[in-house]
Order: structure tokens, then sequence, then C-alpha cells
């Protein structure tokens, strides 16, 4: 195995283009277009919202609230379709920030400083130990649905369904349809699971990206600090203002890079943090009123993806306050009037860090996955309430 930060990204990201390819939405290509295994993930999509359309109008009357159970998946197609559209709509940004990663890992590796070398393969073992953890979740949410509904099948003689909805022509209540519509679910499970996976994917590799930014920042500032300590000739002073502007350089480039995140990833976060807490609520209900059993496998899915957006936009959050830190920790009073005030210019502008917004007004962050935990509870509470009545 390599030890080169750069061949260790581009393993890492070998990886999540195969599980993006396996849906059809390798964005990271730079030619990427829509193609046919695309067209069968968006023909899976139409299916189940067909399908389940068809199944609610006709269980309906004898049971209105499969409405409200089948509604507890759908929050989750509709976080696929969303992650599908912007894969496949903003191709072009994913592709262009990627190749802009590989470049930075290819040139700071040839640093001097050993220390480089040693932020870059840091990031990427946090990066991989991330996208290990997520989708660990997604392996034990999908095979738990399938297993323990198949397992139940099997041992009572009766049907349990991992979705909800059933093949049109086909009697669910035979043990041959009862098992054909469970294969069919078994195969949508684990097609929603590897895009879910997927689009996940993108937001992670990216915001976690934002550490490398930090640290080589960190870095430059430290070298900058270190060379102001030099007693100043022409020369050095030419050099350190040549520092100061790669400096403001690289935080431009971070800026840049943050703002085109926000740009491509806002729609997805508000969807995803949205229908999370929708299917959370419905999916508790569900498991009340029905013999959902895959229903605990499901919300084993959900509920890490309420909180993982949320808990990468903390650390975002983070890393700005670290790059605010860093710009403070420049070694103000022993540079020139003149860039001092180059530096008091680059403090005003750290002190606006871009933020991912959750539905364009509040900053993603573990405090407001807190608040809407207290509003999942309000509404499961008054729900719970209503049943009992």
């Amino acid at each position: 195995m390599s030890s080169r930060p750069s061949e260790i990204f581009r393993d890492i990201m070998r990886f999540v283009r195969l599980i993006s390819g396996c849906i059809g939405v390798d964005a990271y290509d730079p030619s990427y277009r829509f193609n046919s295994i695309t067209a069968v993930t968006t023909g899976f999509i139409v299916m189940y919202l067909t399908f389940t359309i068809v199944t609610v109008v006709k269980e309906f009357k004898e049971n209105w609230m499969f409405l409200i159970q089948a509604c507890a998946m759908s929050g989750s197609v509709m976080q696929g379709t969303n992650k599908l559209c912007v894969g496949v709509f903003s191709a072009r940004t994913v592709s262009e920030l990627y190749l802009q990663l590989e470049k930075i890992y290819a040139d700071f590796e040839k640093e001097p400083d050993p220390r480089y070398q040693k932020v870059l393969l840091r990031n990427c073992n946090k990066l991989r130990r991330v996208l290990f953890l997520v989708g660990l979740s997604y392996v034990i949410g999908v095979c738990g649905m399938i297993l323990t509904t198949v397992v139940a099948s099997y041992i009572t003689g009766q049907t349990y369904l991992s979705m909800h909805f059933h093949l049109p022509g086909i009697d669910v209540h035979t043990k041959l349809g009862g098992w054909l519509t469970l294969g069919v679910h078994s195969v949508c499970v684990v097609i929603g699971g590897l895009g879910m996976y997927a689009g996940d994917m993108v937001i992670i590799v990216y915001l976690l990206q934002s550490f490398v930014y930090a640290d080589i920042l960190k870095l430059k500032v430290d070298t900058l600090n270190t060379h102001v300590k030099l007693i100043q000739n022409d020369k050095l002073h030419r050099q350190t203002s040549q520092m100061l502007v790669g400096i403001a350089k690289w935080h431009q480039i971070y800026s840049t890079f943050i703002a085109q995140c926000n740009e491509m990833f806002y729609i997805l976060v508000s969807v995803q943090i949205a229908s999370s807490a929708l299917c959370i609520v419905l999916t508790i209900f569900a498991l009340l009123t029905s013999e959902w059993v895959g229903g605990y496998c499901y919300i084993c899915i959900i509920i890490p993806n309420l909180y993982l957006y949320c808990i990468l936009g903390t650390m975002l959050e983070n890393c700005n306050d670290n790059i605010m830190y860093e710009m403070y920790n420049i070694s103000f009073y022993d540079l020139s009037v003149e860039q001092q005030r180059f530096v008091l210019f680059m403090l005003v502008k750290s002190q606006r860090p871009g933020v991912i917004r959750l539905l364009g007004v509040m900053p993603l962050s573990v405090s407001s996955a807190l608040q809407i935990t207290k509003s999942i509870y309000s509404i499961t509470m008054m729900m719970v309430k209503f049943l009992y009545k």
C-alpha cells in the first residue's frame, strides 16, 4: 500500500466512485452523463412511487392508517430522489471540486516540510473512518430490514413485507405472491441503501476536506511566524509580503470552496433533515400501529441520517473557528505597517465564514439537530395520545 497521501486519497475515492457507479451517478467523472444505469435507478424510484400510490388507494378504505405507514418510507425515497438530482445536475461542480482536491494532495505532499504529508495523511484516515461508520450503519439497516422480514415470514408462515407496496396482479396473501413481493422489496431496499450511501458520500468527502484547508493554513501561518522572527532586510521583507499574499489567496480558495459546497448542498441538506425528522415520527407511529418488523432496522438508518449532516455542519463551524484563530495567531507586531493593514483585512474576512444553511435560514449544526429532536418528541407524543384516546 502506498504511503503517499495523494494515492491514499485516490484509493478512497475509487471506493466512493464504485458505490456511486453502482447506481449510475459517478458525478466525479468530468465526462459523466445520464446513462442506462441511472435510468434503471430512476425506474425503480418511479416504480416504487407508482406502486405505493396504487396500494394506498386500494387499502385506504379499509385502513386509513396504511397511508401514514406508507409515507414512513416515502421520505427516504424523497431523499434518494433529491440526491440523484444533485448528482446528475451538479455533476460539473462535483467533478471540478474533486479535481481541485486531487491537485491539493498532489501539490502539498511534495512540500519539503514533512508536516504537510502528516496532516494530509491524518485527514485521509479521518475520511476513511467516517465513510466506514456511515457505510456500516447502512449495511446493518439494509441487511436487518431484509433478514428480519424473511426470517419472520419463514418462521410464522405469514407474509411480512419490507415496504408498503404490492405488485399489480399479485396477491400478497398467497405464499408465492408474498415471497415474490418480498423479493422485489429486497431489491428496492438494496438499491435504496446504495443510493442513500452514495449521496451521503458526496457531502462527507467535501465537508471533511475543510480540515485540509485549515491544517495547511495553519502550517503556512507557522512558517510565516518563523520567518518574521528573522532580522528583516529588503529581500526578507518582500518574502514576508509574498507569504501574506499566499495566506490570503489560500483563505480565498477555502471560502470559494465552502461557497460552492453551500450552493450545491443546501437543498440536499434541507430535504435530508426535514424528511428524516418526518420519517422518524411516522416510523414510530407505524411501529405502534402495525406489524412492520423491518421498521425497527429502518429507524436505525433514518436516525443517523438526521444527525450525520448536523455533525458535519458543526465540524465545519469548528474548522472556521480554527481558521479565524490562525489569522489571529499571525505575529502581528513583527510586521511592517503596510503588512499589518493587510492582516487586518484578512481578519475581517475570516470573521464572516461560509456555512451550510438549513432551509436557507439556520446554520447546519448539532444545536439545530437538538431543536429538531425536541419537535420530533413533541409531535410523536401528540400522535401517541391521539392513538390511545
